[in-house]
């Protein structure tokens, strides 16, 4: 009888030992389930959700409260941001305007600021004509511009200081 060498051995048992790990892994088919006995009619499906459930649901810390109560959180701060009121600048006037108004407040700018160039190139031209000084305060460049940044809760509070702007620019230009 003859030997068998030793790398032969250690190759076979290498190779036994990688194909039962291979043949481990393949994925099988498993028996189905059997299908659950019906519940018999006398027996009753526990009511209530209990103790502690319910000092889950008074504290707000169950399952479905804490997601809903963010969102209401986020959506009621966005909703009081929309409701703000803001300062904002057209050419040498200071008004005040919502948040949710101040597309429409940028889309009408324009025209106001045209109508003060035309008032005050008229002013201009009537004083060059009578051979006067003019006097008169030029728009300034920028057509359209937010002063504030957070806008104040209550319409008093942001017409209370965009008048309080318009004396300041007032004073300053000399009117």
């Amino acid at each position: 009888m003859k030997r068998i060498s030793p790398a032969l051995v250690a190759f076979s048992v290498l190779v036994l030992f990688c194909v039962s790990n291979l043949v481990s892994a393949l994925p099988r088919d498993k028996p189905p389930r059997p299908p659950k006995p019906p519940r018999p009619p006398t027996a009753k499906k526990a009511k209530g959700i209990g103790k502690i459930g319910k000092a889950l649901r008074k504290s707000g810390k169950g399952r479905k409260s804490g997601r809903k109560n963010k969102k209401s959180k986020y959506d009621k701060k966005k909703k009081e941001e929309e409701e703000r009121y803001h300062v904002v600048q057209v050419g040498l006037k200071f008004e005040v305007v919502q948040k949710k108004n101040l597309k429409s407040a940028r889309k009408n700018a324009p025209k106001k600021y045209k109508a003060q160039m035309a008032k005050y190139e008229k002013a201009r031209k009537a004083a060059e004509k009578k051979g006067r000084e003019f006097k008169g305060v030029k728009p300034p460049s920028s057509v359209f511009k937010v002063l504030t940044d957070k806008g104040y809760k209550t319409q008093k509070e942001a017409q209370g200081n965009a008048q309080r702007l318009q004396r300041k620019v007032d004073s300053k230009r000399g009117k």
